[in-house]
């Protein structure tokens, strides 16, 4: 018999003044503050695992509509260090103690930063959900792909991830539920090509998977793009919410990014030689979205503007598409561009360079879900122009010494970012 899951999630409501209205237990009202990180999967005796991050440090009663004090001891996590109570799951608002009041049951959630002086562990990621409040469950796509007329439109990569699990399949959803309804049956059968979900709350759906993986086929461009984009295809081992490395030579060469990013978990997708609009329009769908990353790091447009002859602002306004195309299929992944370097070999191009740079630094002004890492800055000498120690003879890539400069400016951001 196949074991049911469980998300056990506090029941919310929507009131008029937009504050969530949580149900009033043993007929009083209580402040539930939660662990807010995975500890453990219980089975419960129905047959569903409870998942570890719902249970709860300690609960108060609380006299509605006044404030209330907060645990007289803080929660304790090895190696984490405790930054306080919020309003969210995801922990966006601090709970202020001194002023704010709650009219009915409360869920506050503790956030979780490294602890100074520890060894440095990836924090754990809570995917950040969607709740809704007039509707049961909505079906908004399977791994970052819509749904539309009940079909959905797939590559390789993804197809691959659906029949190595083909049982559960919840991890490639993506949804938005009510508070208390839940995924319960997520499978995929091969023959028929069906997605079949089932709710809580009763509603089902069958969703036919299209493979258009030819369609997005960059062999025309070159064979080794191709053959690139094939190889990685084929790791199904890659899960959800690491961190994908993607973009052009400068990213594929970095062969020791896996260790140089460690403890932060990253794949590395880079194929030299491709462009902003590959990247948009056929490897972004390929290579990125299948494995829903919490964040994604580009470095890609030097070739447009050295090898296709595009000019800066033609340059600026791919990368902007680039933008945009991910945050629509990733709305809740962070993305990261990394400028392009000063090269020294190619000075002759660097005002396009500049040009593009300033597109992503604008674009970035404009849209919190972007940061721009200057990570080449680090390879530049006192009076401004890049030291060719830290690239290879052909003044354009990397070299080892310059690897160990430039990784780390991202792994700072990646770090810094994570902390927040």
């Amino acid at each position: 018999m196949k074991k049911r899951y469980l998300l056990l999630l506090p029941v919310l409501m929507l009131t008029a003044c937009g504050e969530l209205k949580g149900p009033e237990f043993d007929n009083g009202t209580y402040a539930f503050f939660m662990w807010n990180y995975p500890r453990m999967d219980v089975e419960a005796p129905s047959g569903f695992i409870e998942r570890g991050d719902s249970l709860i440090y300690e609960k108060i009663e609380i006299t509605s509509g006044k404030t209330f004090a907060k645990p007289a001891t803080d929660p304790v996590r090895e190696k984490y260090e405790f930054q306080g109570w919020f309003k969210e799951k995801t922990c966006e608002t601090l709970w202020d103690f001194e002023h704010d009041t709650s009219k009915y049951s409360v869920y506050l959630y503790a956030k979780w930063g490294v602890s100074q002086g520890e060894e440095y562990v990836e924090p754990e990621y809570t995917y950040p959900e969607t709740f809704l409040f007039n509707e049961t469950f909505r079906v908004d796509g399977i791994l970052n792909m819509p749904v539309v007329d009940n079909k959905v439109n797939l590559t390789t990569a993804a197809i691959g991830r659906l029949k190595a699990s083909p049982d559960d399949v919840r991890f490639a959803v993506n949804y938005a539920r009510r508070a208390d309804v839940t995924l319960t049956v997520a499978t995929y059968n091969e023959s028929s090509k069906v997605i079949h979900l089932e709710v809580s709350s009763g509603e089902t759906w069958d969703i036919t998977v299209v493979d258009v993986t030819a369609a997005l086929s960059v062999a025309s461009d070159s064979t080794y793009y191709e053959q690139k984009a094939v190889n990685y295809e084929k790791d199904l081992d890659i899960e959800n919410y690491h961190i994908a490395l993607a973009g052009s030579s400068s990213m594929e060469n970095w062969a020791t990014s896996g260790k140089d990013m460690a403890p932060i978990v990253t794949f590395n997708h880079g194929i030299g030689g491709t462009t902003v609009e590959q990247w948009t329009n056929k490897l972004l769908q390929r290579l990125v979205l299948p494995y829903s990353p919490k964040a994604v790091v580009y470095y890609v447009g030097v070739n447009n503007i050295i090898n296709s002859n595009k000019t800066g602002t033609e340059t600026g306004n791919a990368l902007k598409a680039l933008f945009d195309k991910t945050h629509e299929r990733l709305p809740k992944t962070k993305i990261f561009y990394v400028l392009i370097n000063k090269l020294p070999m190619y000075g002759h191009f660097q005002d396009h360079f500049d040009t593009a740079n300033a597109m992503a630094l604008q674009y970035q002004s404009e849209h919190n879900y972007l940061t721009c890492i200057d990570a080449g800055k680090g390879l530049l000498k006192d009076n401004g122009l890049p030291n060719a120690g830290y690239f290879l003879t052909d003044g354009l890539h990397m070299s080892k010494v310059g690897y160990v400069i430039w990784g780390k400016a991202v792994k700072d951001a990646i770090i810094d970012w994570l902390g927040k």
